[in-house]
């Protein structure tokens, strides 16, 4: 007869980051621990100073099987490699009483950026504009593009515009750029709002 005994065992805590899926390491203890490894087909990841893995995103996203190493254990575990989808979302307002023809009015803008459903920085977004497109009575359209556009991460965005004369519609477009660097290359992100106005002129 035989007999396989286990003594210890490593698992895992992951969460999604800009670069990819970083892991926590931890014991039976729960007690996390530095100085690890992931082995990942055929690919060992080595730990950082504050003892996080970090496993780029997949351009194949599967169940894998991975190895955690911490000294001379290892155990064997399971993850959802995932592809790295960014989704930017923007809250947009703008008070309808203030669009006067030839007054001054402001687009109130909150922006939120996630990597698989998880919200990441905004600092990683490159080239953001902002398009403003006036749509008049007689089907006239006009764009006001604000290139460098702003965008915080504790506040919102803010931008002062001039109404038009027989307005019929605004459309307001964030666009952004961002590096997906498991398919190296930079894929365009946008959001957008629109209004209606003035219709009862018609």
């Amino acid at each position: 007869s035989r007999a396989l005994i286990r003594k210890g065992r490593l698992h895992y805590l992951v969460r999604t980051g800009v670069a990819g899926h970083v892991f926590t390491i931890l014991d039976e203890q729960n007690r996390k621990l530095n100085d690890v490894a992931v082995q990942l087909a055929g690919h060992l990841y080595q730990s950082n100073e504050n003892g996080a893995v970090t496993i780029p995103f997949s351009t194949n996203p599967a169940r894998q099987p991975i190895v955690l190493k911490h000294g001379e254990l290892s155990s064997l575990a399971h993850f959802q490699h995932e592809a790295e989808n960014y989704r930017l979302t923007a809250g947009m307002f703008v008070d309808r009483e203030l669009l006067l023809k030839r007054q001054k009015a402001q687009i109130i803008i909150r922006p939120s950026l996630t990597v698989n459903g998880t919200p990441v920085t905004l600092s990683v977004l490159e080239d953001v504009r902002l398009a403003i497109t006036s749509t008049d009575h007689d089907g006239v359209v006009s764009t006001q593009d604000i290139p460098d556009f702003k965008l915080f991460e504790d506040r919102e965005s803010v931008h002062e515009f001039q109404v038009p004369g027989r307005l019929s519609a605004l459309s307001f477009r964030l666009t952004a750029k961002v590096k997906n660097l498991s398919q190296g290359q930079t894929v365009t992100l946008q959001a957008g709002h629109s209004v209606t106005l003035n219709q009862i002129d018609k």
